[in-house]
């Protein structure tokens, strides 16, 4: 599947605490299936799922529109803990996080 932002990067899976996520090679954003980002806060994955670390090539992502390639739509971005923008498909609910993002939301959860 190819990164919802990068839009030609393929996703490569991880497993964290038997949690399976997509992770892009490039941006280094995350793709969470339905459910799976509150797994990871309850489980306080989020800071082994990611880094706090922010780059130039995160900080211009976050400014593309995310497209979920499951439902042939785009994305529809809302804030959530300490005003962090998680966009999340209005139809299969699949969400993706910028770099950075997991784990500024698992400090704000905590």
């Amino acid at each position: 599947m190819n990164c919802p932002k990068c839009r030609t990067e393929l996703m490569v899976q991880e497993t964290f605490e038997e949690i399976d996520i997509d992770r892009c090679p490039a941006c280094k954003g995350l793709l969470l299936d339905s459910g799976e980002l509150k797994a990871l806060i309850s489980k306080k994955m989020g800071n082994k799922a990611d880094t706090l670390g922010f780059s130039s090539t995160s900080d211009h992502m976050d400014k593309v529109k995310a497209f979920c390639v499951s439902c042939n739509k785009d994305m529809q971005a809302m804030l959530g803990p300490g005003e962090i923008r998680i966009e999340r498909c209005p139809d299969c609910k699949a969400i993706f996080l910028d770099q950075g993002e997991l784990a500024s939301l698992q400090l704000y959860t905590s």
